[in-house]
């Protein structure tokens, strides 16, 4: 059974200060001190029509309750748990510092389902300071989003909604296009520093806590690499432009390197070889652009990545194989392309993405079918912005899940439900 649950406490969005371009609600100062706070508060009602099929796909995102199965529904929050963050900043001979911390709870019950008596889950998936100046740019140590795919993930329109994963994963969140076009960027323990903008250019990298290997999928070839030896490291490049047509191109890199050690196996419980190594590095390319028409606004996003060893879905998941006797990479891709068109309170959005999964060499379809090749959705989406700060949200989402031999399941889902920024 794959790893749903572990996947869903990992997975959300950034509602990081500055990242849904509002003004903190709250902020309070005190001698060269300034608090404030902002965040989001957001649940969706999400009906599932799932697969009733008997074929397995090992790290397919679908909804397959099998032969005698069922459809499901939940009243749950979407990509996004609800937030507040807190953020503490002043300026201090002449260096602006500032230190964030964000707490973000699901609206299930617990990270393991649905049940009675239960408790909601909190996420610390901000905590951090930053220094700096306008001039020479701005240092950040603790944990935040990481730069590879964060452009990606924070363009794509189910942000404010549902996406895929709809009702059935029993975590904290859904995956919007998680897996399903990008990899998660994730929430990483970082050193890393952002330059001041020139003419619109402005890079930024760090070095980054790597993630281990995992065999997400519970596939029998897929490894556990527990041994981390050194930081892995990222880089991020971006453009923006203003005018008419006004935009932004990004380009991101990652590396890290994975090591096995006595105790780590494939899933099928095979010993690794002791002490071996494994470079995973990838990179992303993408942009976003907008122009008035007809009296709305069109936007568009594309979005590519391509990685060797770093699996699918999230970092690691899958992306190293063991069989005869061999340690292998998988190579991994994805892609997606989004239109929306807001006139009034009212957004339009049209989606489709997908990742896909390559066997390693030491694997053929024959020998490793069920383990997931691809995994693509579509999604419409309609956004109507009540007032500024509440978004009444209607999407369906058509996901499908394909694995090596060319077996696939697919599922349906609605969302329906309301965001409200703070």
């Amino acid at each position: 059974m794959i790893r749903y649950k572990y996947l869903a406490v990992a997975v959300a969005a950034a509602v990081a200060l500055g990242t849904t371009g509002t003004a903190a609600a709250v902020s309070f100062t005190s001698n060269q001190w300034k608090l404030s706070v902002n965040g989001n508060v957001n649940g969706f009602l999400d009906y599932n029509s799932c697969d009733n099929s008997s074929v397995s796909v090992q790290g397919g995102l679908v909804c397959n309750t099998g032969p005698n199965g069922h459809n499901v529904s939940a009243i749950e929050s979407g990509l996004l748990p609800s937030a507040i963050v807190f953020k503490v900043s002043t300026k201090q001979d002449g260096i602006d510092i500032a230190g964030t911390i964000g707490f973000y709870p699901g609206l299930n019950t617990s990270i393991t389902g649905k049940h009675g008596i239960g408790r909601g889950a909190i996420n610390v998936r901000q905590n951090f300071l930053t220094f700096g100046t306008p001039e020479w740019g701005t240092v950040k140590v603790g944990r935040d989003l990481g730069l590879f795919q964060s452009h990606a993930i924070l363009s794509d329109m189910t942000l404010l909604g549902v996406g895929s994963g709809a009702a059935f994963l029993g975590g904290n969140t859904t995956l919007g296009r998680i897996g399903i076009g990008y990899v998660y960027a994730d929430w990483i323990p970082q050193i890393s520093y952002k330059s001041p903008k020139f003419d619109g250019f402005q890079f930024a990298g760090g070095v980054f806590q790597p993630f281990e290997q995992i065999p997400f999928s519970e596939n029998a070839n897929s490894v556990t690499m527990s041994n981390i030896n050194q930081p892995g490291y990222q880089l991020q490049g971006t453009y923006s432009w203003k005018g008419p047509i006004k935009g932004t191109v990004w380009a991101d890199y990652m590396w890290q390197r994975n090591e096995t050690n006595p105790k780590d196996t494939n899933y099928a419980g095979a010993g690794l070889p002791n002490g071996e190594q494994v470079t995973a590095d990838a990179f992303d390319v993408g942009g976003k652009a907008s122009v008035g028409m007809g009296g709305g606004t069109l936007a568009g996003v594309a979005s590519y990545y391509k990685g060797y060893g770093i699996g699918t879905t999230a970092i690691g998941f899958d992306g190293v194989s063991f069989a005869n006797g061999v340690l292998e990479k998988r190579d991994s891709d994805g892609w997606y392309v989004q239109a929306t068109y807001k006139i009034g309170k009212p957004k339009f959005g049209i989606s489709y993405g997908e990742s896909t999964l390559d066997l390693a060499s030491n694997e053929t379809a024959a020998t490793n079918p069920d383990l997931v090749y691809k995994n693509s959705s579509a999604v419409a989406g309609l956004y109507y912005g009540l007032t500024p700060a509440l978004n009444l949200v209607l999407e369906y989402t058509h996901t499908r899940a394909e694995n090596q031999a060319g077996q696939t399941t697919q599922d349906n889902s609605v969302a329906t439900g309301a965001i409200f920024f703070f």
